[in-house]
C-alpha cells in the first residue's frame, strides 16, 4: 500500500547528524514544520497516525456539502427553508460548520429525493465517523457520554458503547469510517447532480 511504502521510505532515509532534522513543506502552503523523530514516532505510531489525518475526511465531506448546499440554492432554486436551522444571512460555509451533519445531511439527501438507507450503514455510521473526529480533533481518546448519546439518537436504539469506552482508531476501523464517508458523499453528490436544475421548491 502507498502508506506502507511511504513509511519504508521515511525510516529509511539515508541522514544522520548531531542536530536535529526539521520535516517540512517545501510549497510553504501549509507552513507544515516538525522534528524527523517525532515524524517517524507519529507514522509509525498506527493509532497516532489514523487520529492525526482522520480529521481531514471529514473536512473534505464538509467541504463538498457546502458546495452542494450553495448549489442548491443558487443553480436550483431551493428555499433555505429546506434547510432545518439555516437563517436567511447564513453561507453554507457557516451552515454546515455550526449544524450537525444528521441535519445537513438529511436535507441534502430530502432535497435530493434519497433518503439515509441509501447510504453504506446509515446515519448511525455516518454519525458515528464525524463523533469520533470531533474527539480525535479535541485530544479525547474515549467516547463520552454526549458523544454516545448523539450516536444512538442518529441510530434510533440502545448501542453497546459506554462512557469512558476507549475509541479504537487502528487500520480496520479507520477504513471502514473513510468508507462510509466516501460512500455518504457520493450519495449526496449524486442526488444534487440529478436534481433538475430547473427545479422549485415549494
Amino acid at each position: 500500500m502507498a502508506l506502507d511504502s511511504y513509511r519504508s521510505y521515511v525510516n529509511e532515509f539515508p541522514v544522520s547528524s548531531p542536530h536535529p532534522l526539521i520535516v517540512h513543506d517545501p510549497s510553504g502552503d501549509s507552513g507544515f514544520k516538525c522534528d524527523l523523530d517525532e515524524f517517524k514516532q507519529v507514522l509509525n505510531d498506527g493509532e497516532a497516525l489514523y487520529r492525526t489525518i482522520f480529521p481531514n475526511y471529514v473536512a473534505l465531506t464538509e467541504d463538498l456539502a457546502r458546495e452542494l448546499i450553495d448549489r442548491l440554492i443558487t443553480d436550483k432554486g431551493i428555499a433555505r427553508t429546506q434547510f432545518p436551522g439555516m437563517k436567511a444571512s447564513d453561507t453554507a460555509e457557516h451552515y454546515v460548520t455550526n449544524v450537525a451533519v444528521e441535519v445537513w445531511g438529511e436535507a441534502i439527501l430530502k432535497v435530493g429525493g434519497r433518503d439515509w438507507k441509501g447510504v453504506k450503514g446509515g446515519k448511525r455510521a455516518v454519525v458515528e465517523a464525524v463523533t469520533v473526529r470531533n474527539l480525535c480533533a479535541h485530544g479525547i481518546p474515549v467516547f463520552n457520554q454526549t458523544a454516545i448519546n448523539r450516536i444512538a439518537t442518529a441510530a434510533a436504539r440502545k448501542i453497546a458503547l459506554k462512557d469512558g469506552d476507549p475509541i479504537k482508531l487502528d487500520k480496520k476501523r479507520f477504513t471502514s469510517y473513510t468508507a462510509t464517508l466516501r460512500a455518504f458523499a457520493r450519495v449526496l453528490a449524486d442526488s444534487v447532480t440529478n436534481l433538475s436544475d430547473s427545479h422549485r421548491s415549494t
